[in-house]
Formats: structure tokens, sequence, C-alpha cells
């Protein structure tokens, strides 16, 4: 059923023969999900786009990495014919997206020295609660954190990711960081840290999923189309399972 649906979905009007190459924009500065090396985009998300393509035989991709607004911007005017986001609604305004998530971004870890005092509590935690007498480490200004870490937890605010991450590992200004593990393990080890770095997964950080979709400019005249062949795609088991293991790489 699925490969035949898939074989439907290639065969929709509309949509250019041979191989028409499309151009997706990504951040420049977000690894490990997409940054700037070598004059390359690099990362999870250009992976990801290029993997599901492949399924694509029509299309070829290519990248653009540029500063997010930009991204944005280049895909809201059409310059641009893609870009894997969250699909808020000011977004749906300008792009088409896929039904499914192609990746589901995951805030619920607590990410720890492995040489913190307060180990065992951090460890044996089963709500925020149990971590009341502990100190967050919070990225100034994350209106995320803001509404999603109880104001009765003490915290002390960086600037940025890195500065964060010194704060908890260097000068143990804090017990704990609430953070995705890709970009947790990544920084440790730019930075470092990767031999003290401790992650556990909870389930009690609330809007802790975020899912980020293929998007497609309603600019492009087969947006429509395309994206349901990306639908189609995303069913295949064959897909799921390369993804899985794409994503399990960066982890």
């Amino acid at each position: 059923m699925q490969i035949a649906l898939l074989i439907a979905v290639l065969a929709l009007p509309g949509v250019s023969q041979g191989s028409t190459k499309l151009t997706f924009a990504f951040s420049e500065a977000s690894a490990p999900y997409s940054s700037l090396r070598d004059e390359k985009a690099v990362g999870l998300f250009p992976d990801l786009v290029q993997l599901a393509f492949t399924f694509i035989p029509d299309y070829t991709t290519a990248s653009v990495v540029v500063p997010w607004a930009r991204a944005q911007y280049n895909v809201r005017h059409g310059s641009s014919d893609g870009f894997l986001t969250y699909p808020s609604e000011k977004r749906q305004e300008y792009a088409v997206f896929s039904a499914e998530p192609l990746f589901t971004q995951d805030f619920g870890h607590l990410v720890y020295s492995a040489d913190n005092p307060n180990r065992d509590v951090i460890e044996s935690a089963t709500s925020f609660a149990d971590l009341a007498s502990l100190t967050v480490i919070v990225e100034n200004g994350s209106k995320w954190e803001e509404s999603n870490i109880p104001g009765y937890l003490a915290r002390v605010p960086g600037q940025h990711v890195d500065a964060m991450m010194h704060l908890l590992m260097l000068r143990e200004a804090g017990d704990f960081l609430v953070q995705p593990a890709e970009d947790a393990r990544l920084i440790a080890q730019q930075l470092g840290y990767a031999q003290k770095l401790k992650i556990r997964k909870v389930d009690f950080i609330p809007n802790s999923l975020i899912p980020f979709h293929i998007g497609v400019s309603r600019k492009l005249p087969y947006a429509r189309e395309l994206i349901n062949q990306i639908d189609a795609v995303m069913q295949s088991p064959e897909f799921q399972s390369q993804s899985s293991t794409l994503i399990e790489g960066y982890r």
C-alpha cells in the first residue's frame, strides 16, 4: 500500500520532468542543526533534507547558508524554495509544510556535570519540585525557558550556549541546564567538557518537543504537489529507518 502510494504521488502532474534543482535555506550559526563550513552547508538539517530528496529522483537540492532571518525572508519571497523549521502560523502564510515533522527537537533533558555534588538529586528527580533546592543555568532572554521552567528555581543566566556550558562545567555556578541532547554533546565536545558531561532524559518538562517540518515557498507553482511527494516519502519504512539512523548519529 505504501509503495503504491509513493508511486502514485510521484506521478502527479504539474512537476517538471527530469531533474529540477531546489534551493533550501539554512541558518549559518545553528550547529549541530546547520552551519557553514568550508563554504558548504553542514549539519543535521541539510543532511535530512538531502536524504529525503534521494527518494524523489525528479529533484536535486542545493543549500544556501545565511543568517536565519535572511533564510526566512528568502523563502517568503521565493528566492529560496524551502527550509526546515517549526511551522508557525506566520510561516504557514508563505510556505506549505509537510504533514509530519522530519525532526523533533527534544528539550526533555537535564544536562549536568559528573562532578556535581548534587548529582544524586538530579538523577533521582521525578519533577521540577524535586530540583527546587538546585540552581538552573538558563539562556538570557529565552522565552521558552521562562514559560517552561518554574519560577521558584534559582537561575543563573548565560548570554549564549557556550557561556552556559562554561558556567556549568568550569565555574560551577549552577547545577544543570535544560537542553536537547545533541546540542549539549556538541557544545561540551567543542569546549573540552565531553568527559564530564552527563545527560538525563526526563518526562516532566512541559512543551519539550519542538517539531521541525519541511516547508516549501508558496511562490513555487507546484508547492502542494512537491509537499505531497515529501509526505509520501516520509511514510516509507526505508526512509524512516535511514532518517532515524542519521538523527541518532547526532545524539
